[in-house]
C-alpha cells in the first residue's frame, strides 16, 4: 500500500521547515470515472449513414416520377447492395449493443458463424436459395440517408455530452463517491481500504470493434455490495488510474 503523509507543523517547528513539508507533500488527485449507455456504439449507424448519402449523392440516379414536383428528383443509389448493407450494419449494431458476448466468447461466435457460412454451401438447393436472395432489392434515397443520420447523429452527441454526464464516480486515495449533476444529493461514499477493483473481460464487438478501447468495471467494497461502471472510455488508461487510486490512502499526521 502507498501512503501518503502530510505532516503538520509540530510545537517548536519553525516555518520555513513546515513550508518545505508542504511543498514535499504530493498533490491529491482526483479521477472522475462517467459510465455511459450503449448509444455509445451506435455512431456506427450515422457515419455510414453519411457516406451511403455521399455515394448516393454522387453517383445516385435521379427519378422525377416520384418527385412532387417537375423540377426535382428522389436520387437513389442504382446499386441495392448499399441499401442492404445499412440494413445489415443497423441490426448488426441492434444486437451486438445488448447481446453481450465477452472474452473469448466473441471469437467463438465468429468461428460458428464462419463454419456455419461454410456448411450452408453444401446443403442441397443453397443455389436456388441465394438466387431469391438476388432478387432482393432495397433502395432508400438521398433524403433518408441524410435525415436519418442527421437526426441519429443530434441524438447521439446529447446523449453521450449531456445525458451521460449527469452522474459520475468520484475516485480519490481513501473514498469513492457517487457524484450527481443537476442540484442532486451526492450518492453513495466508500472507503478503499480492502476496496476489489476488476475489469470485466472485453465484448470484442463492442468494446473493441466499436468502442475503440472501451471497457467495463465491477467495483466490489469491503464492506457493502458491489457496483459495476459500464462503456467506459479508454478503459487501459481508466484500469491503471483506477489501480493507483486505489492503492493509495491519505494519511494526515
Amino acid at each position: 500500500m502507498v501512503v501518503n503523509a502530510t505532516t503538520a507543523a509540530q510545537p517548536g517547528q519553525d516555518a520555513a521547515t513546515s513550508a518545505r513539508l508542504r511543498a514535499a507533500a504530493p498533490a491529491q488527485r482526483e479521477l472522475r470515472v462517467y459510465q455511459h449507455s450503449n448509444l455509445l456504439y451506435w455512431w456506427v449507424v450515422w457515419a455510414y449513414g453519411f457516406v451511403c448519402a455521399a455515394l448516393t449523392y454522387t453517383q445516385g440516379l435521379g427519378i422525377k416520377e416520384l418527385a412532387a414536383s417537375d423540377r426535382k428528383e428522389i436520387l437513389f443509389y442504382r446499386s441495392p447492395w448499399l441499401g442492404i448493407s445499412f440494413v445489415v450494419l443497423l441490426l448488426f449494431v441492434v444486437v451486438f449493443t445488448n447481446v453481450r458476448v465477452r472474452g473469448i466468447y466473441s471469437f467463438t461466435l465468429v468461428l460458428i458463424a464462419v463454419m456455419l457460412v461454410w456448411a450452408a454451401s453444401y446443403l442441397p438447393g443453397i443455389d436456388m436459395a441465394l438466387g431469391w436472395l438476388s432478387l432482393v432489392r432495397v433502395y432508400l434515397n438521398l433524403a433518408f440517408y441524410l435525415v436519418f443520420s442527421t437526426l441519429l447523429m443530434l441524438i447521439w452527441f446529447f446523449v453521450i455530452i449531456f445525458v451521460d454526464r449527469f452522474s459520475w464516480w468520484r475516485f480519490s486515495p481513501g473514498q469513492v463517491i457517487e457524484e450527481h449533476g443537476l442540484g442532486q444529493a451526492t450518492g453513495h461514499a466508500y472507503n478503499t481500504e480492502g476496496m476489489i477493483v476488476r475489469r470485466l473481460p472485453d465484448d470484442f464487438f463492442r468494446h473493441r470493434l466499436m468502442g475503440f478501447g472501451t471497457g467495463d468495471f465491477v467495483v466490489k467494497p469491503a464492506n457493502g455490495e458491489s457496483f459495476e461502471i459500464h462503456n467506459v472510455p479508454r478503459a487501459n488508461k481508466i484500469q491503471r488510474e483506477l489501480e493507483h487510486m486505489i492503492s493509495t490512502r491519505s494519511v494526515t499526521v
